[in-house]
């Protein structure tokens, strides 16, 4: 950033001006020696010595006007006591700056009338903050500062930084478009800076807080070698890594951006601050694999800020998203599809009990009257051709496994499921998944655990079938099954219980309720 001052001061603002500039561009309408008076203290109320301050008119543009005079500036004395020569009638800001600790503070609308003595309050010196600016259409020329103020930033990508800023409140922030004369509101809302924090601020808007996530994909981390496109990003908060009483009580004032400022959609799954947990999806639109120092930033505390969680933004349907379940509901509510396809689910008999899941809230099924089935998707996105190209994932805690094969998630026997499989004809206690190709039924499995979260997936795609648990392919080849195989479009995709009523004693145990958890 370039340097327009001899000291390196730092903010202030409000209000309009109504005096001349100080370096050297008229007179006011009434000139005068007045002078201000006033203290400096650190933050335990010790008065402070050497600390450096500058009057400054409140429509000062640091661009623009040049340094401002040292005939407005001053040190304090050992008692922490200063006074400033007022250059005529007008209104005023004060910057402080202690070089000795880099720690700065500001006194805001000093309005001078001739010659009289102003008292200023006594101002408190601090760690500075930042404010991080997104105006996506501006060009790089522009540049946007505090008014009244030396701190200004220049746009780079749409977003603009100005660091040093003095922790407090403040009203007015303007932007100038290169070349143009003109000045524009960014905002117009009293917005708050604070020590060591970054404000962002976006549609004249204010966030008060914020943290930096890095996605971590080399071997330390995901071990994810290469890149990959619109994934949604799992954000964890805990007491131990956030403040829940600094955002509001739903985490509506809560909003992730890229590195370079821009917006990334979002969909809260819990937000309790009563137990200090949450979880928050961000839809990444391009995660950068073997690489540990991307990251992903969080703004969080802005009062006035709406909601925006959207789970239709997070899992879109352009990117192949057809139904996503948090199960995290209760009652008569329990699956909501998060997609734009509103594939929602009701429980078939007895409602499943909320437990604590892998990812917030999950169902527990007691293996005899719980189900959820989504109505009406017999035909429709759920309900894919032969031999079709899908992936289908369940987190699932089996209690035990017992005689007969359980029903954890799917579409039938004969189109897809993720099941438990008995004692049948293949061996008993295994993970199960069953897909549809062409012709038959292809079934690939592994051995079950018991007691503890498992990630299933099953995926089709024209080479095959394919099981995987907690991310590794556990079977390609398994067991196909010729015969039959009708694509099940008269049933309903359901969890814990297949939504097809099977009267044969034949298949009856094919199709038993799953006792457990599924997330």
């Amino acid at each position: 950033m370039r340097k327009l001052l001899k000291y390196p001061l730092c903010l202030i603002a409000i209000g309009a001006c109504m005096c001349a500039s100080l370096n050297g561009g008229g007179s006011g309408t009434n000139t005068g020696n007045g002078i201000v008076v006033g203290k400096i203290v650190d933050t335990s109320g010790s008065s402070v010595q050497d600390v450096l301050l500058q009057l400054l008119p409140v429509s000062y543009d640091p661009v623009r006007d040049g340094t401002p005079s040292d005939s407005f500036a001053t040190l304090t004395d050992e008692s922490g006591s200063f006074i400033l020569r007022i250059p005529s009638v007008g209104v005023y800001n004060i910057e402080a700056f202690f070089s000795a600790t880099s720690d700065r503070a500001f006194i805001s609308n000093i309005t001078a009338f001739g010659h009289d003595t102003v008292f200023a309050p006594t101002a408190t010196i601090q760690k500075p903050g930042a404010i991080k600016i997104l105006l996506p259409s501006q060009p790089a020329a522009a540049y946007v500062y505090l008014p009244g103020t030396t701190r200004f930033g220049r746009f780079a990508a749409g977003a603009a930084i100005i660091d040093s800023v003095p922790p407090g409140s403040f009203s007015t922030l303007y932007y100038v478009k290169g070349t143009d004369t003109s000045r524009n509101p960014v905002i117009t809302t009293i917005f708050t800076v604070t020590s060591e924090s970054t404000t962002f601020i976006s549609d004249n808007q204010a966030w008060g807080f914020s943290k930096k996530f890095f996605l971590n994909t080399t071997s330390s981390g995901a071990a994810v070698s290469g890149n990959v496109y619109s994934f949604p990003v799992l954000v964890r908060l805990s007491a131990g890594n956030f403040v829940f009483s600094q955002a509001k009580s739903g985490g509506d004032d809560v909003r992730f951006v890229k590195a370079n400022g821009s917006p990334l959609p979002s969909e809260i799954e819990r937000w309790d601050p009563v137990t200090e947990l949450a979880e928050v999806w961000v839809k990444v639109d391009t995660v950068r694999g073997n690489d540990s120092t991307q990251s992903i930033t969080m703004y969080w505390g802005n009062p006035n800020a709406a909601g925006i969680s959207s789970g239709e933004s997070v899992f879109d349907a352009t990117d192949g998203f057809l139904g996503v379940w948090h199960l995290a509901g209760a009652g008569g509510a329990q699956a909501a599809d998060a997609t734009a396809h509103h594939c929602n689910g009701t429980p078939t008999d007895t409602a499943p009990q909320t437990v604590p899941g892998m990812i917030g809230r999950a169902l527990q099924f007691d293996g005899r009257a719980n189900g959820i089935v989504m109505k009406n998707t017999a035909n429709g996105p759920l309900n894919f051709s032969r031999p079709g190209t899908y992936t289908f994932s369940v987190w699932v805690w089996v209690d035990s496994v017992f005689e007969g094969d359980a029903f954890i998630a799917g579409k039938g026997f004969d189109q897809y499921a993720l099941r438990i499989k008995g004692s049948q004809s293949i061996p008993a206690g295994m993970f199960e998944y069953v897909g549809a190709p062409v012709y038959g039924t292809e079934i690939r499995y592994a051995p079950a655990v018991v007691r503890q979260w498992k990630y299933m997936v099953g995926v089709r795609d024209s080479a095959g079938s394919y099981l995987f648990i907690d991310g590794r392919c556990v079977d390609s080849s398994g067991t196909t099954i010729y015969g039959g195989g009708n694509p099940a479009d008269t049933t309903d995709f359901s969890i814990g219980r297949c939504g097809a009523a099977f009267a044969s004693s034949t298949n009856a145990n094919d199709y038993l309720p799953f006792r457990g958890k599924i997330d």
